[in-house]
């Protein structure tokens, strides 16, 4: 009797391990995301901006919960799909931009809902194009001259976002990034050399690219990034 019981505690043994092997710790598949602490992503609706940028960034885990995250986007009136509405006064642009980010993930990271903090930069360079007319003080202008200087806009924006970062792909490695938030945002515009004269600019178009404000204002952010983990 007693072999046939020790016989039949090594095979509920066998049969307990077995069904380990089957279905495993739910909790193993949160464990193998939280080992990944790296997001490279890509921002597909920079390119449809009015200051549109191929723009790459990179998202680093500092523990479970908190992370960092750095982009980086460049573009240039080529690539602009405004670019007609732009070019009757604005020429040889081209457009940096920059966001700095600090996240909190309520449940852990990188996988789920965060709050963040961002700062945005961005500068854009150009040739601004337009007729001045000369000694026109006295009455009509006695002669008129094509115009062309450099032009510099400076950006700087905060806000405060939320967001959400899910699953794309089956083994948890392709992610989606959705978000929005309110801040402000606040510009000043630099011309290098500015002749003596009475200006004549031809149309701003649709957008106008160096639009000025002399105070903060409120600022919207929101988009969609693709990215990958490791």
């Amino acid at each position: 009797m007693k072999i046939v019981r020790l016989i039949g505690l090594l095979t509920l043994l066998v049969e307990l391990a077995s069904g380990q092997g089957i279905n495993p710790d739910p909790s193993y598949t949160v464990r193998q995301e939280m080992t990944r602490h790296w997001v490279v992503k890509f921002a597909p609706f920079s390119l449809f901006d009015p200051s549109n940028t191929i723009q790459f960034g990179i998202e680093r885990m500092l523990g479970q919960r908190q992370a960092v995250q750095l982009e980086f986007g460049y573009g240039w009136q080529g690539m602009n799909l405004w670019r007609n509405s732009q070019g009757s006064r604005y020429t040889d642009t081209e457009i940096w931009r920059g966001r700095a980010e600090w996240r909190y993930y309520w449940q852990g990271g990188p996988i789920g809902s965060y709050m963040a903090i961002e700062g945005l930069y961005k500068r854009i360079n150009a040739f601004e194009n337009g007729t001045i007319g000369i000694g026109c003080t006295n009455g009509p202008c006695q002669y008129y001259q094509l115009y062309s200087s450099p032009i510099s806009k400076y950006v700087w924006a905060g806000h405060l976002k939320f967001g959400r970062q899910f699953r794309l792909s089956a083994n948890n490695r392709l992610l989606g990034d959705f978000y929005g938030g309110l801040g402000i945002r606040g510009n000043t515009i630099e011309r290098i050399t500015q002749p003596d004269g009475f200006y004549y600019y031809q149309s701003r178009g649709l957008f106008d690219l160096f639009s000025n404000s002399t105070y903060a204002v409120i600022s919207v952010s929101y988009g969609m990034k693709i990215g990958y983990s490791f």
